[in-house]
Formats: structure tokens, C-alpha cells, sequence
């Protein structure tokens, strides 16, 4: 893991992420998508183009709102089946804004395929925001947890290496 990665992301209750986006019918998912990208725009050199964001969060926006009218309109369904273009295209952004967010986290903790912070593909395309931060969790716990076995012999003026 990179030493960076606890500067950059800080903990969070994955439940409480889980209940939000459920509440708020995915905007929540976009919030922390766009927190995720502000965190490694303003702290890394991975940039996530500003202009691809506001974009995906502009889509977002026409397809939610236009899926609350539909609902609200339930009796005329053509307005659904109207804006199943918008619906679509809304979606491969959002997907894709998810992947590349994964990519960027990957590289921040120096992930590879297999290990324990690894954000693997599948799971990430099913729970998004919830799983990120969920290793985002773990791998703090697990910086927090290194910290505290070096800290007594740096503190006593040990060599923290016992190989040196």
C-alpha cells in the first residue's frame, strides 16, 4: 500500500453508504463517486477528467429526474419507454465513472490481482461506492494497525527493521 492512501481516504460506515444510496435512489452513489474523485484529483497524480464528471453527474441528474416523472406518471408508460435512451446512456457513464474510480484506487494502494486490498471486478460492479469503501476501511484499519507495531520501537528508539 502506498503511503499516500491514508492521507487521501478516511473511514466511513459502509451500512450507513449501503442506506443512503438506497434512500436517495443512487444520488447518494454519485456523491461519493464524485468525493472519491475530488479525494484523488486534489491528492494524486491519477486525475479523473473534471469535464467526464460533470457530464456523467449532468446524465445522471435528466435520467433520476426523468425516471421520478415516469413514476409519477405510471398511468402513461410511454414516457418510461421514452427515456430508455437517456436511461442507457446514463448508465454506461455511471459504469464506467465506477471502473475508473476502482482503476484509480487499485493504483493508489499498489493492488494487484489477489491482493487483500484488491477491488475485484465483480463485486465492485455490484455494490459500488459500498465496496470501495469497505477496503478503503480495511486498508486504513490495516495502516492504523502497522502504525501501532512500529510505534513502540520507534518510540524507544529501536530499529523498527530487526533485519538491519
Amino acid at each position: 500500500m502506498q503511503k499516500g492512501f491514508v492521507e487521501i481516504f478516511e473511514a466511513e460506515s459502509a451500512l450507513k453508504i449501503l442506506v443512503l444510496c438506497i434512500l436517495t435512489i443512487g444520488a447518494y452513489l454519485i456523491y461519493k463517486l464524485y468525493n472519491f474523485s475530488s479525494l484523488i484529483n486534489q491528492k494524486t497524480e491519477y486525475k479523473i477528467s473534471n469535464l467526464f464528471i460533470v457530464i456523467t453527474i449532468f446524465l445522471f441528474a435528466i435520467h433520476l429526474g426523468s425516471l421520478i416523472y415516469g413514476l409519477v406518471n405510471l398511468h402513461d408508460p410511454t414516457i418510461l419507454i421514452g427515456t430508455i435512451g437517456i436511461h442507457v446512456v446514463s448508465s454506461v457513464f455511471d459504469v464506467t465513472w465506477i471502473i475508473v474510480v476502482r482503476n484509480r484506487i487499485n493504483l493508489i494502494t499498489g493492488s494487484s490481482k489477489g491482493d487483500k486490498l484488491w477491488l475485484k471486478p465483480l463485486i465492485t460492479s455490484i455494490f459500488h461506492v459500498i465496496y470501495m469503501q469497505h477496503k478503503i476501511n480495511q486498508g486504513l484499519a490495516m495502516a492504523q494497525y502497522n502504525n501501532q507495531i512500529l510505534s513502540p520501537a520507534k518510540s524507544a528508539g529501536c530499529d523498527a527493521n530487526p533485519l538491519r
